[in-house]
């Protein structure tokens, strides 16, 4: 090779040697870097393990549920209807925008100031028109409602009232979280299924007549039972027991009084001193008057003390057990024959062709009168005493069902089973637009609402005409387990009846009891629910069926009414905002935000002291129900992405020492080529000089 070739030949050698040993220092490098963000990833993952977050554990909810805004300041089974508020380091309270908007419109300075009846009236009015209240609610808890102008609202961007409307609701208590005794206020139990038959709900009796009214009428047994409510009402007040029930009673009349067109403002006078007698009287000033909101109560033109309170609400609830006697009292001619029946029987309608009536003679559901309906145990049709001692414990427990002759109408069987079913179900609570009642199972507005969704699943699943069950032909009119009807009402969800016409109808009312309170759960845990309502008894799972479930309700009759609860609730969080100022924090609706004001300092709980009535503030962990457990989701998540990431970068870093090796391999052959040319260029000089010297 000539030197001139050698030379370039060392050049491009000596060029790719460099390229290689920069490739290789690159990809050192590249390696340190990924070794450096396996280290800051294993830190991450190691960090994350110890995540957290804050949970609400009261044994009155059935599970312990994350912290929000929503939890702590809305009245609630959960914080036992008490505010649990966010307060700055100065003791302002802590406000979203809703509730900051509020604020404003009860005309409250963020540094506090004097509240008034008109003030925390427009306070709650406002939540109202934010969506936080039901109107309902609002009218029950306030002396005036205040109705929101929308386009007023929305062109001076703040809530604007229009006309307060007079709703006589409870008065502000001015003392509320400012030293007043602290109240029990939820007083829920937890109980079984076989407590629950043996409360006043599982031992009431079911009643068939209701399928029969008319307007004007009742039942035999409602009658019977209201007016054992009424004495019990009566005693109640005699032993100066002023229970919800009695207040509840004597303000329903006197709502009843002003809606009756004509009446004359001295009986008005007389039924809202009633109400406010009853409900302010431990309210008693210096003379020995029942005052309301300060002021002496005034009945005939003079003040009202204790005494004479007692005697005006015992003849009240005595006039109204009088006066609903005679209201339903049934009337007979001059010869003794019946002139009006206003109580009905199971036996005072006989069926025919346009009345549904009752099979309580026969043993056979196909009997000779037309259009009626059974009720069967087990298969068996019940008689006499029989189908009246029906109570919901049998229902819960046995095996009931309603079962229509063959001249019944889908529709008029729907019609009269929707009656059965909703005078059952409103004794777990249920009313009608998810209300809280403070009743059974409904305590809260989760389980109002949950109640409202069983409900609703019920019209679907069931009284449903499109959902009928109609296999099998088999059409015995005395043996109900030998007849289609009956067979498929046992087995599916849904009302059964045969193939063939004229056809019978008939219902599992225990299934679609326990289907209720399945779908019950169902809307009260959602996916964490583990019972299920499917297309046949079979594929289902009951909550009725798991012996140690646990219910939550009130089996007893509260201290407190709901309004009372609610009332208490916001008079309390009025007062302490009027007490300490506010700030409006608009994030503060954001969970995780939310909890990281909470774990970190910048802002304290601020609770109840049951032990004077104030509210102090404390940290998170002091308020009693408030816990930080290992947030497992979040740590979860984090070894996901961790492993994700690990991987990723793994598997760069493989490719790094691929790369690395095939440079060493090629720096290793470049260098020993290197080597070699070099001593070649060596030689050819060197033999050039030694030719010249010669």
């Amino acid at each position: 090779m000539g030197l001139a070739a050698s030379q370039a030949r060392f050049l491009c050698i000596t060029a790719r040697k460099m390229n290689c040993e920069y490739k290789s220092t690159d990809l050192a490098q590249q390696k340190l870097e990924i070794t450096n963000q396996l280290s800051d990833i294993s830190n991450e993952y190691s960090n994350a393990m110890n995540a957290t977050k804050l949970i609400w554990d009261n044994d009155n909810v059935d599970s312990a549920i994350g912290v929000d805004y929503a939890l702590l300041m809305s009245p609630s089974a959960a914080n036992d209807y008490n505010p649990y508020m966010l307060s700055t380091t100065t003791g302002a309270i802590v406000l979203n925008s809703a509730y900051a908007a509020a604020a404003k419109a009860a005309g409250i300075s963020k540094a506090g100031g004097f509240g008034s009846q008109d003030s925390r009236d427009k306070f709650i009015s406002a939540l109202c028109s934010q969506g936080i209240i039901t109107e309902e609610t609002t009218k029950s808890i306030t002396n005036n409602f205040y109705p929101v102008d929308k386009t007023a609202t929305e062109e001076a961007g703040q809530i604007v009232f229009t006309q307060p409307v007079e709703t006589n609701g409870i008065p502000w208590n001015t003392i509320a979280g400012m030293g007043d005794e602290p109240k029990d206020k939820y007083a829920a139990d937890d109980f079984t299924l076989s407590e629950l038959c043996l409360s006043d709900i599982g031992t009431a009796k079911v009643d068939w007549a209701q399928v029969l009214l008319k307007d004007g009428q009742v039942t035999e047994l409602e009658y019977k039972t209201q007016l054992e409510t009424f004495q019990d009402l009566i005693s109640s007040a005699q032993q100066r027991k002023f229970t919800p029930a009695v207040i509840g009673q004597l303000n329903v009349d006197y709502k009843n009084y002003i809606a009756k067109e004509p009446h004359d403002a001295a009986q008005e006078a007389k039924y809202q001193a009633v109400a406010l007698l009853a409900q302010n009287y431990n309210s008693v000033d210096e003379n020995g008057y029942i005052v309301s909101n300060g002021n002496p109560i005034q009945y005939d033109g003079s003040p009202v003390t204790q005494e004479k309170a007692w005697n005006l609400i015992v003849n009240q609830l005595k006039d109204d057990k009088t006066e609903y006697a005679n209201a339903y009292k049934n009337t007979t001619n001059t010869d003794g024959t019946p002139a009006e029946k206003k109580q009905i029987g199971l036996d005072d309608v006989v069926g025919d062709e346009n009345t549904l009536g009752f099979n309580t003679t026969s043993n056979a559901f196909d009997v000779d009168k037309n259009k009626t309906l059974s009720i069967l145990s087990n298969g068996i049709v019940l008689n006499g005493d029989n189908v009246t001692d029906v109570d919901i414990a049998d229902v819960l427990t046995g095996n009931i069902t309603i079962m229509s002759s063959d001249d019944v109408k889908p529709e008029e069987f729907i019609e009269a089973t929707t009656k059965i079913f909703e005078q059952i179900v409103r004794k777990f609570g249920y009313v009608d637009g998810s209300t809280v009642s403070g009743t059974g199972l409904n305590v809260d507005e989760d389980s109002a609402k949950a109640l409202s969704f069983a409900y609703n699943m019920i019209m679907k699943r069931y009284l449903n005409a499109g959902r009928i069950a109609d296999t099998g032909n088999d059409r015995s009119k005395n043996s109900a387990i030998d007849n289609a009807a009956f067979k498929n009402a046992e087995n599916y969800n849904a009302i059964g009846s045969t193939k063939e016409t004229p056809k019978f109808y008939a219902v599992s009312l225990s299934n679609m009891l326990s289907a209720f309170l399945t779908y019950y759960d169902n809307g009260l845990m959602g996916a964490d629910s583990n019972y299920v309502v499917g297309e046949t008894v079979e594929t289902s799972e009951y909550v009725t069926e798991d012996a140690n479930y646990v219910y939550l309700g009130k089996l007893q009759e509260e201290t407190y009414s709901m309004s009372e609860k609610v009332a208490d609730f916001y008079d309390i969080m009025y007062n302490n905002i009027i007490e300490n100022g506010w700030r409006e924090d608009s994030s503060i609706n954001d969970t995780e935000y939310l909890e990281q004001c909470i774990k970190n300092g910048t802002y304290s709980m601020t609770s109840l002291n049951q032990l004077d009535g104030y509210y102090y503030q404390t940290r998170y962990n002091d308020t009693g129900y408030m816990v930080e457990v290992s947030d497992e989701n979040a740590i979860a998540r984090a070894e996901a992405e961790f492993n994700a990431k690990k991987a990723e970068l793994t598997y760069k870093e493989d490719k790094i020492d691929i790369k690395t090796k095939q440079l060493d391999a090629e720096i290793s052959s470049l260098s020993t080529e290197y080597e070699t040319v070099k001593n070649l260029i060596s030689k050819s000089i060197e033999k050039t000089f030694t030719m010249f010297q010669n």
